[in-house]
């Protein structure tokens, strides 16, 4: 019986490789996973953003008892805009604001003194 559990574990083990793609092992947090989320760019990235938002804010609009689908919807709104929180691209803005500060301080270098 022994060999029959360690083939079924084995079993199990190479069918989460294939089948466990969705939430990853976060790199700097053991206790944490990330998932991949697919955009055409930052652009799409901030519309994503903003339509999750719009949806809680007609969500938080709208009669709670229109939908007997949802139970708890302030649960799930609160779902969402953590959702859109944590895809806000901070590192990216940072990167932005940093690269256009040294565009003008080149461009002031260039440009002929008064």
């Amino acid at each position: 019986m022994k060999t029959n559990e360690i083939k079924t574990l084995e079993e199990l083990r190479e069918l989460s490789g294939n089948c466990f793609k969705t939430l990853r092992p976060d790199k700097h947090k053991k206790s944490s996973f990330t998932i991949e989320l697919n955009v055409d760019g930052y652009l799409d990235l901030l519309f994503t953003i903003a339509n999750l938002i719009k949806v809680s804010i007609l969500a938080l609009d709208a009669d709670e008892t229109c939908s007997s689908e949802v139970q708890n919807p302030p649960i799930n709104i609160t779902n969402m805009l953590e959702i859109a929180l944590q895809l806000l691209p901070y590192d990216e803005a940072e990167f932005l604001d940093q690269s256009r500060e040294l565009l003008l301080k080149k461009k002031e270098k260039k440009s002929p003194e008064n």
